[in-house]
C-alpha cells in the first residue's frame, strides 16, 4: 500500500490481514530508487496506491520505478492511468479463505535508516495483537478514548502500535489526513480526542503555531512519544496531561519498554519505563559480551521472526538462542527502568573514554533557548576524537555557543564538554526524508576548513 492516511488504507489493511495476505506498507516519502528497492524485494502481488499524496504524483513515480512491471496488479485510489485498475476493481462479494495462523506474517514495514537501504521487518498477527495490549494497558486506554493519529500509517508507530493499542482496547482512532499543526489543534479540540500519538517535531509546530493560544486541548490526558525530558515537558505544556516516554524499534513491534501512567512526572520524562509483558531485556557490554547496569540493548520474546528475504541480515541481528542485538545504547535505573543513551555506532571514544553523544545532547537540549541538539565527534590528533556539537535555536532565542560550552563545563565532566559548538539553522541540517538527521553528512560537514 502506497497512501496516506485515510479510511482506505485502513480498509485495505484489514481486508487483507483478514484473507491471510501480507500487508506491505511503503513509505510515502520514498522516490524511485527507494521504491524499486521495495519492489525488487517484496515480491508484492497486488499494488494499492493513491494516485497522489501531497504534492507527489504517484501514477508517475510508480512508473519511473517500475511498479508496472515488476507488481502483478496496480490498483489505483483517484484518477487511473493506463495499465493501472481503478479503485472500484477492489470490490467482491464474499468468498471462503482460511485466514491467517496466529504465527503468520501480518505486516513487512520497511525501516528507514540514515546510512542504509530500507530492510522489511516482518511482523506477525500474535506479536502485534500480544505487544500492543500491554501498550495501552499502560496509558490506561478504553472504550471512551479516542487517539489522534496523525503519524504516517506506514511507520510501526502508526501501523502497529497506535492501531492494535486502541483496538485491543476498544478505543477510537482519529485520523489526520496528513499532519499540520494548526489542523491538528482543530481536530483534536472538535473529536475531543484524549490520546496524543506523536513525535516531539510535531509537538513543537502545535507550540509555535499562531493558533495555539486559541485552541483547547485540555482533552488530551495521556499518549506515547520519543525523545529528551525537555521535549517531554513540552508536550505537556501544550496540554497532554501525562505523557509517557517510550523505548522501541519496529523491529520489535515498535516498543519494547513503557512508562507507566501512574509514574511520577520525573520518571515518565527521563526515562523510558520497563520492558513490556513478554518482553527480555539484557544490556550487554559490547566490548566484554557481559551483562551490566549498562550497554547495548539485546532483546528476546517480542521480536520479529527476521527481515525478508534478507537472511545475511538476520545472521547479523540475531544470536543462537534468539536474542536480537539493536544497536541501541541504554542503561537500568535503580527502578528497573530503562534510560536511552543513544546509537552504539554514535559512540565517541576521546583519548580512550567512551562518550555516549546522546547524554550531552539531552544536557544541551535542556538549556534556555535550545530546541535541538546533536553531537558528533570529529577528528583529534592528541585524543582521537572530540565531542563537537551543533544546537538549533528555539523561535526567537539567541543562546550563546561560549555560554553553552561554560554550562558544559560546570556540570558535565571535562571530557564530555564539546570543543565547539555552532548554532545553526534547522533548515541547515542534513536530514532523511522522515526528518531524522544524517549525522555522518553533519560530521562531514564540520570536518571541512572554514570556506
Amino acid at each position: 500500500m502506497l497512501m496516506g492516511n485515510c479510511p482506505e488504507w485502513l480498509a485495505v489493511m484489514f481486508a487483507a490481514l483478514s484473507l491471510g495476505a501480507r500487508v506491505v506498507a511503503i513509505n510515502t516519502w520514498f522516490r524511485t530508487r527507494e521504491l524499486r528497492h521495495v519492489f525488487a524485494r517484496a515480491d508484492i502481488g497486488l499494488l494499492v496506491a493513491a494516485d497522489r499524496y501531497l504534492r507527489q504524483d504517484y501514477s508517475t513515480l510508480l512508473r519511473e520505478a517500475g511498479a508496472f512491471d515488476k507488481v502483478g496488479t496496480v490498483v489505483i485510489l483517484g484518477e487511473t492511468p493506463p495499465g493501472a485498475l481503478p479503485w472500484s476493481a477492489l470490490r467482491r462479494k464474499p468468498g471462503a479463505f482460511p485466514g491467517p495462523e496466529p504465527d503468520d506474517v501480518a505486516q513487512i514495514l520497511f525501516t528507514s535508516g540514515t546510512t542504509a537501504m530500507p530492510k522489511g521487518a516482518q511482523l506477525t498477527h500474535r506479536g502485534i495483537i500480544e505487544n500492543m495490549r500491554p501498550i495501552g494497558e499502560r496509558m490506561r486506554l478504553g472504550p471512551e478514548d479516542r487517539v489522534w493519529l496523525a503519524i504516517n500509517l506506514f511507520w510501526s508507530f502508526a501501523a502497529a502500535n497506535a492501531l492494535g493499542a486502541a483496538l485491543t482496547h476498544g478505543a477510537t482512532i482519529v485520523l489526520q489526513h496528513a499532519f499540520e499543526p494548526g489542523e491538528a489543534m482543530a481536530l483534536i479540540e472538535r473529536e475531543r480526542c484524549s490520546v496524543f500519538y506523536g513525535m516531539p517535531n510535531m509537538a513543537h509546530a502545535m507550540w509555535e503555531h499562531p493558533d495555539r493560544p486559541g485552541r483547547d486541548l485540555s482533552s488530551l490526558r495521556t499518549g506515547l512519544s520519543i525523545g529528551t525530558p525537555g521535549d517531554m515537558a513540552l508536550i505537556e505544556r501544550l496540554g497532554v496531561g501525562r505523557i509517557l516516554q517510550v523505548y522501541g524499534l519496529t523491529e520489535a513491534y515498535g516498543n519494547s519498554a513503557v512508562c507507566d501512567y501512574d509514574d511520577p512526572l520525573e520518571v515518565r520524562h527521563a526515562t523510558c519505563g520497563r520492558p513490556l509483558r513478554g518482553q527480555e531485556v539484557r544490556l550487554v557490554d559490547p566490548e566484554t559480551g557481559r551483562d551490566g547496569v549498562q550497554g547495548e540493548i539485546w532483546l528476546r520474546g517480542r521480536n520479529m521472526p527476521g527481515y525478508y528475504n534478507d537472511p545475511e541480515r538476520d545472521r547479523e541481528i540475531f544470536t543462537a538462542d534468539g536474542w536480537m542485538k539493536t544497536g541501541d545504547l541504554a542503561a537500568w535505573d535503580d527502578g528497573g527502568r530503562l534510560l536511552f543513551r543513544g546509537r552504539l555506532k554514535e559512540m565517541l571514544k576521546s583519548g580512550g573514554i567512551n562518550i555516549a553523544p546522546r547524554e550531552i545532547e539531552t544536557f544541551l537540549q535542556d538549556r534556555p533557548g535550545v530546541a535541538e541538539a546533536y553531537v558528533i565527534g570529529l577528528p583529534d590528533a592528541a585524543k582521537g576524537e572530540v565531542p563537537v556539537a551543533v544546537v538549533v535555536a528555539e523561535p526567537g532565542a539567541s543562546p550563546d555557543a561560549d555560554t553553552l560550552k561554560r554550562a558544559c563545563r560546570a556540570e558535565l565532566a571535562a571530557y564530555k564538554t564539546p570543543q565547539r559548538i555552532e548554532i545553526v539553522e534547522r533548515a541547515a541540517l542534513p536530514v532523511t526524508a522522515t526528518g531524522k538527521v544524517r549525522k555522518h553528512e553533519l560530521a562531514e560537514r564540520l570536518a571541512r576548513p572554514p570556506s
